[in-house]
């Protein structure tokens, strides 16, 4: 006969395991990081990244960490997007500007070399006739 005195009536006992759910690992929402992007970065795209930010979050609030997950990456996908962006365009300006700068020093030298002959064709048209009137005049 089991002994009831030495077992406690607080006691449960299964026979499958018992299973935690573990709490999920906090979902990044590049929040601060799209809203830099949109504002200095590239607009366009750092929009794009802005609307799957509040996703990411909107969906962590409820439980949905899949979707969070998956909105968290593209978020980060459109941030660098907007990184590669500016900084393809930068270099795009400063190419542009550099050309420009070529282009009106090579415009520029040729127009100076024009008007600094013309300015010493002058100077000698001056001199021959200063010349010419000193020999007359003895």
């Amino acid at each position: 006969m089991p002994d009831i005195e030495n077992s406690s009536s607080s006691g449960v006992y299964l026979d499958e395991p018992i299973r935690v759910q573990e709490a999920p690992a906090r979902i990044r929402h590049y929040f601060v990081f799209s809203l830099f992007s949109a504002i200095c970065l590239c607009p366009a795209t750092g929009l794009v990244a802005l609307a799957y930010s509040l996703k990411s979050s909107a969906k962590a609030d409820v439980k949905f960490h899949d979707k969070a997950r998956l909105y968290s990456r593209r978020a980060l996908l459109w941030n660098l997007i907007s990184i590669i962006v500016a900084t393809a365009s930068i270099f795009l300006v400063l190419a542009f500007f550099y050309y420009m700068n070529a282009v009106i020093e090579t415009n520029s030298t040729a127009n100076v070399d024009v008007f600094q002959k013309l300015r010493a064709q002058e100077i000698n048209n001056e001199i021959n006739s200063m010349v010419q009137s000193f020999s007359n005049e003895k």
